[in-house]
């Protein structure tokens, strides 16, 4: 078992596993830019154009010098990931919350392309110690991307208002704080980072948490 486990690890920890996230990343843009043929958005371009950028940083990203194997961790990181699939999409009561949940994703897609850029080679998709980023958005919170994800699932609930999305909503916003949680304790393996937690306070909203 142990020699299985370390084998999964040098494969997570390889190119090989980078190439297969690519290829999923590429997959899901690809559909999105599909569907804009029949039914053009300017929210779904700016997703896929996001997608098409994270699937890129998977292809560059520098290797690991430690990585969670905790099945836990990686439950989390995929449904935070992507549970927006599973929001109900239908029309807002009102056009003011349409257009504030428009601007919710919008701000919340180039919010993460910002961050994303510059995370650059330390992008990863699981707890994983490949650098540390305090430039940029990192400088205001810890977990800038997290942030920006809760305001595209904010937009999905004010676009779409209904009591699952909003259950699922506030799901995730637990699930992010504990994958928040989870990724800290990887990354203070790194004495820069265990610096940086004592600079930066807050996780997701400056000056509230």
């Amino acid at each position: 078992m142990q020699a299985t486990g370390a084998q999964l690890e040098r494969f997570v920890k390889s190119f090989a596993f980078s190439l297969l996230l690519f290829l999923v990343w590429i997959y899901l843009a690809g559909k999105q830019i599909l569907s804009l043929r029949h039914d053009f958005q300017w929210i779904e371009f700016l997703f896929a154009a996001y997608n098409v950028l994270l699937a890129l940083l998977f292809l560059i990203r520098t290797r690991p010098s430690a990585v969670s194997m905790n099945p836990m961790h990686w439950l989390v990181a995929l449904i935070t990931s992507f549970a927006g699939l599973f929001f109900q999409r239908g029309h807002a009561s009102s056009a003011l919350l349409a257009e504030i949940g428009n601007w919710l994703l919008v701000g919340g897609i180039l919010g993460g392309v910002i961050v994303a850029i510059s995370l650059g080679r330390s992008y990863d998709f699981v707890p994983a110690l490949r650098g540390v980023q305090t430039g940029w958005l990192y400088r205001i919170v810890r977990h800038p991307m997290y942030a920006c994800s809760m305001l595209v699932r904010l937009g999905y609930v004010l676009r779409s208002p209904s009591i699952l999305n909003v259950l699922m909503f506030a799901g995730v916003v637990i699930l992010y704080r504990v994958r928040a949680g989870f990724e800290e304790r990887i990354m203070c393996g790194d004495a820069r980072y265990v610096e940086y937690l004592s600079k930066v306070r807050e996780r997701f909203v400056l000056g509230i948490y």
